[in-house]
């Protein structure tokens, strides 16, 4: 097949264009279903007869219907047809289907809801009916949201109540039983919980009370447990938990959770001084670090891993700690997934930067790092939430400094490949995080490349330079630079212009207006002082070219014009490397 370069999906690929011939509808989908059925791969998975089929749970029967006939094949020991059948206990137990085009209506008529969007907009209707009958209202959390309407096939939401003496509890211990252990959906009034959830169970029953009273007496002991626990852990201070960090392994060849927090309180004490925060802060930000991990020794963080941060702030507060320290405690686990916040005090600020760094380090000079769809460490996300950080936060921070002095906590050899592979993780991250916000793949790349080791001056210069393309001088402008890159960028030598060999006035011409232009007040890394910079000496640059010839026999004159057009591309050093751009 003739092989050709395409850019496409943020890269350049080698593509072929491959004719495959059809076949027979009923051919394809005999051969291509039970393939389709095997491809699905579950976290749990299960056997449960003789063939050694796998899924998530037992299959019972295959329909496979397409217009009025049968697709005939087999999976496991199961063959296809066209029987299918509704919820339990229903009549008629099991229906035929003549044609695919009514299948839909026939579930329906059994109670069953297919459409995914219809079913979850059951599920809100009802859902919202409910609560409005006691005067409550519900936050509808996406990913529960998702979840239970995967969940169920007919759904009937109901209305559970637990006692109020359980309000007491910590607000994030209440909702976290509910959603994250029950799938229920909390109910709130005027920005406080009521005692009430909703379930959603799965089929219309003739004494929904029997399922609303099993699910409250689970969720009474649920309670009941978390009561014990919270208890327990308020009777002593959370500094008194720090010390059985040593029983928690962080990981086997990096130490206990109470070695990373040891580091943790230098590298938070070393970020607050490179951001110069006042003495308050960097105190409360260091006695954050101290505490930050200690909740993971509780009885409730124990049982509910989920909770992390959000009991240790409460039980710092409960302690007497400040409430910097008790806030940064929580924040500096954001963010924790996508479109979470991430931390609004400088205290967490510094503290979860010192948390993702200390990780992402430690774990890359022992060679852990992530592999397809394994990232046991959540690495990926520690990576994405820092860029996250420091861009929202606008901090300007260069990844290679700091995750150097995160790497002095620990007694390893091999500093150098562990920051330089790790330094480019996070920079791919990043490098993705900006493409899927709609910025091109070439602006981005050629940011990257010269300022990837600071997330803000990329997000700044990938802004900047998207303006400046869209200008219709652009391309103007790319030429000149790229005339002079062009010819200097296989050049392993860097030459020193000499003034004195400078005979034609157009060299003199250009070397005088890149002066100007080096010596302009220019931020650090600032796209469009570049430009600016840069665009006063085009003139001089096409003059250059059209009345010198660089490439002469005479080799001293060559090197110095030469070195001439080397000191113009350095004028992009530290912006971006435009040879990367389209249209270079």
């Amino acid at each position: 097949e003739e092989l050709k370069e395409q850019e496409m999906e943020g890269g350049t690929y080698a593509v072929a264009a491959v004719r495959e011939e059809g076949g027979p509808t009923h051919e394809v989908l005999s051969k291509a279903l039970p393939e389709v059925i095997a491809g699905l791969h579950f976290d749990k998975s299960m056997r449960w007869d003789s063939s050694g089929t796998v899924f998530s749970r037992p299959i019972r029967w295959l329909l496979a219907v397409h217009g009025e006939s049968v697709v005939r094949f087999q999976y496991g020991h199961l063959r296809s047809g066209r029987t299918s059948r509704g919820l339990r206990g229903s009549e008629p137990a099991e229906f035929i289907v003549q044609n695919a085009d009514g299948f839909f209506e026939q579930l329906e008529a059994g109670g069953i809801i297919a459409d995914p969007e219809r079913r979850r907009s059951a599920i809100q209707e009802q859902i919202e009916n409910l609560s409005a009958e006691v005067s409550g209202t519900v936050e509808f959390d996406e990913e529960l949201m998702q979840e239970v309407t995967n969940l169920v096939e007919a759904p009937q939401a109901l209305l559970g109540k637990y006692e109020e003496v359980f309000l007491d509890l910590p607000r994030e211990v209440l909702i976290a039983v509910m959603t994250k252990h029950q799938r229920y959906f909390p109910l709130e009034s005027d920005g406080q919980l009521q005692p009430n959830f909703i379930i959603v169970s799965n089929g219309r029953r003739d004494s929904p009370e029997i399922v609303v009273r099993g699910n409250e007496q689970v969720i009474r002991a649920r309670y009941a447990d978390a009561q014990y626990f919270v208890a327990r852990d308020l009777q002593q201070p959370l500094e008194s938990f720090v010390d059985k960090l040593r029983t928690l392994t962080f990981q086997a060849d990096l130490g206990t959770m109470l070695d990373k927090t040891h580091r943790l309180e230098e590298l938070t004490a070393t970020l607050a001084g490179h951001f110069d925060l006042s003495d308050d802060a960097g105190q409360s930000a260091v006695r954050a670090a101290q505490l930050c991990k200690a909740d993971l020794a509780t009885l409730m963080v124990v049982d509910m891993t989920s909770l992390q941060g959000s009991m240790g702030r409460y039980y710092a507060t409960k302690s007497g700690e400040t409430e910097p320290v008790a806030q940064a405690i929580f924040e500096h686990y954001l963010p924790r997934f996508a479109g979470d916040q991430v931390p609004t005090t400088e205290a967490g600020t510094v503290l979860g930067l010192a948390d993702r760094l200390d990780s992402l380090i430690g774990l890359f000079s022992i060679g852990v790092q992530p592999t397809g769809t394994r990232d046991p460490f959540a690495l990926r996300r520690s990576a994405l939430g820092l860029a996250q950080i420091l861009v929202q936060r606008d901090l300007s921070l260069d990844l290679s400094a700091a995750l150097g002095w995160a790497w002095d906590g620990f007694s390893r050899d091999g500093a150098a490949d562990a920051l330089d592979n790790c330094l480019a993780f996070i920079t791919r991250r990043q490098q993705q995080l900006l493409i899927d916000e709609g910025h091109p793949y070439d602006v981005v790349v050629a940011v990257l490349e010269e300022q990837g080791n600071d997330p803000v001056r990329v997000k700044r210069g990938v802004a900047e330079l998207e303006r400046w393309i869209a200008e219709a001088g652009w391309a103007m402008t790319l030429q000149a630079y790229a005339r002079c890159a062009r010819i200097t960028r296989d050049l392993t030598e860097h030459y020193e212009f000499e003034e004195q060999r400078a005979e034609e006035a157009s060299t003199r011409a250009l070397y005088e207006a890149l002066t100007r232009a080096e010596d302009a007040d220019r931020f650090p890394g600032s796209v469009d002082d570049f430009i600016k910079s840069f665009v006063p000496i085009i003139p001089a640059i096409d003059r250059f070219f059209e009345q010198v010839m660089v490439m002469t026999e005479d080799e001293a004159l060559r090197k110095n014009r030469l070195a001439l057009l080397q000191r113009v591309v350095r004028l992009a050093s530290g912006v971006a490397d435009f040879s990367r751009l389209e249209g270079f």
